[in-house]
């Protein structure tokens, strides 16, 4: 496989061992020759490691790492041999509202948009989004 586009949280569970998905993450991945991110998933990434976080119990964490760290882990994991840059190259407006059903589909939204744009395929955790894909022309990738 060689046209994928990582999903923020494709991202942070494959490059994260303390995320409940790594493993599955991280086998997905190391089994492409070749990856993308784009902005969106690399600034989701850094917000994910460096914003406060509320744990099982209800109590308030500092954030995993500080900006510094964080944006050293990026630019190792953009740094691999495998990882090509894609750029944000689409509107808004050109965003499918297929299934779109809350403010925090936004970002699903846009990239997959984007990966139907450049003929990829979109790596992701999440099942759900399947109902925000098209039926004619699929671009996710659902990792088993």
């Amino acid at each position: 496989m060689n046209k994928m586009l990582l999903d923020a949280n494709t991202l942070i569970a494959a490059f994260d061992e303390s995320h409940a998905d790594h493993r599955r993450a991280r086998r997905f991945v190391e089994g492409l020759r070749r990856f993308r991110t784009s902005p969106q998933s690399q600034g989701a990434f850094l917000r994910f490691f460096t914003r406060p976080w509320t744990d099982a119990a209800g109590a308030r964490q500092l954030p995993r790492m500080g900006t510094g760290e964080a944006m050293g882990r990026l630019k190792a994991i953009l740094a691999l041999p495998e990882h090509e840059f894609l750029a944000d190259d689409i509107s808004f407006e050109n965003v499918s509202l297929r299934s779109l059903s809350g403010f925090k589909q936004w970002n699903d939204a846009y990239l997959i948009g984007l990966a139907a744009k450049h003929g990829l395929k979109l790596a992701t955790l999440e099942r759900k989004l399947g109902n925000m894909d098209d039926p004619h022309r699929p671009v996710l990738a659902v990792i088993p």
